[in-house]
C-alpha cells in the first residue's frame, strides 16, 4: 500500500493574520510592504466577493517561528508572494520544493515582487524543478516613512482635478500597461474596487490623463501618464495623493521601479522616497 504524502503547505487561519502582520511589523522593518500586504489580505477576506481569491499558507505552519509564507492571489491572475524572516530561507525552499499546491498548468504564473534576500532561493527552486522563466523583471523598491509622507504638499494645477478611480477605469489603465495579459483588465478592475486608486482628470473634458492604483503590497502601482500629457507633474501629483492616504492608514508608501527607469527614479527621489532594496517579478508562461 502506497503512503500518501501530506501537503507541506498549511493554510493560515484568518484569525491568525493580525498576528502574522504584527510579527512582520516587529521583525521585517527592511520590508515594510509585508505589513500592508497582510492587512490588504485581511480586508479582502472580509469581502463576500473576494474572500477566497487570496490564500495565506506556511510550510508545516512555520510562520510563527520564522515568518515563512507562500501566499496565492487568484484574481484573474495567479500570483505567488513568498517571504521569510529566515536568512537561510530553509523552510521557504522546502515548502516550494515539496508542495503540490502550485498549479503550473496555468497559462501565466507570477512570483510577485520577490525580495532580494529570497531571489536566489526562488531561482534555485525553479532550476531544480526545471521550470523555465519567461521574464525576470528586476526593480528598485522606493519607500517613504508614513511620517514624511504626511508632510507631502499637494499642489493641483488649475486645469485638472484629482478624484478616486472607478473600476471602469481599468480598461484605460490596462491598455497603457506594457505588461498586460489576457484578463489583466479584470484583475485591475478588482484592485480598483477593493483597494482604490486616484486619477488626474482634465477639467475641460473630464478626460483621465494620469493614474495610480493601490496594488498588491498596498503600494503605488500602475503609475502612468498618457503620452501627450507627460512632463506636466501629473504623475507626482497623483502619487502624492495616494501616498498620503497610505500614510494615514499607518503604512509605508512605496513603489517598485524598473532599475533602468531613470525618470521614475528621479520623480520618486524628488518626492522624498529612497531606495530600500530590490525585488524581482518572475513570470512563467506556457
Amino acid at each position: 500500500m502506497t503512503e500518501t504524502k501530506s501537503e507541506i503547505l498549511v493554510k493560515i487561519p484568518d484569525n491568525q493574520l493580525p498576528k502574522l502582520a504584527a510579527l512582520y511589523e516587529r521583525n521585517a522593518t527592511w520590508a515594510p510592504y509585508m505589513v500592508s500586504f497582510i492587512h490588504m489580505g485581511i480586508r479582502w477576506k472580509k469581502s463576500e466577493k473576494y474572500r477566497d481569491v487570496i490564500s495565506f499558507m506556511s510550510p508545516n505552519n512555520t510562520w510563527e517561528k520564522d515568518g515563512t509564507i507562500i501566499a496565492l492571489l487568484q484574481c484573474n491572475t495567479y500570483d505567488l508572494v513568498v517571504f521569510t524572516l529566515d536568512d537561510q530561507c530553509t523552510n521557504l525552499y522546502e515548502g516550494l520544493m515539496q508542495t503540490n499546491y502550485i498549479d503550473y498548468s496555468k497559462n501565466r504564473i507570477l512570483f510577485y515582487g520577490v525580495h532580494e534576500k529570497h531571489i536566489p532561493t526562488v531561482l534555485k527552486y525553479l532550476e531544480n524543478k526545471k521550470i523555465d522563466i519567461t521574464l525576470n523583471i528586476p526593480c528598485f523598491i522606493y519607500a517613504i516613512s508614513p511620517e514624511e509622507a504626511k508632510k507631502l504638499t499637494i499642489e493641483c494645477p488649475d486645469d485638472v482635478y484629482v478624484k478616486e478611480l472607478e473600476p471602469s477605469a481599468a480598461k484605460q489603465v490596462n491598455a497603457a500597461w506594457p505588461h498586460r495579459y489576457q484578463g489583466s483588465d479584470s484583475c485591475l478592475a478588482s484592485f480598483l474596487e477593493m483597494n482604490g486608486g486616484y486619477g488626474v482628470f482634465l477639467k475641460s473634458t473630464d478626460e483621465l490623463v494620469a493614474w495610480v492604483l493601490k496594488h498588491t503590497f498596498g503600494h503605488l502601482g500602475m503609475l502612468q501618464t498618457e503620452e501627450k500629457h507627460k512632463k506636466k507633474g501629473y504623475g507626482s501629483l497623483v502619487a502624492k495623493v495616494l501616498s498620503k492616504e497610505i500614510a494615514e492608514e499607518g503604512h509605508w508608501p512605496l513603489g517598485t521601479i524598473l532599475v533602468n527607469n531613470q525618470v521614475s527614479i528621479g520623480m520618486f527621489e524628488k518626492m522624498g522616497f529612497r531606495s530600500i532594496g530590490t525585488c524581482t517579478f518572475i513570470i512563467i508562461e506556457k
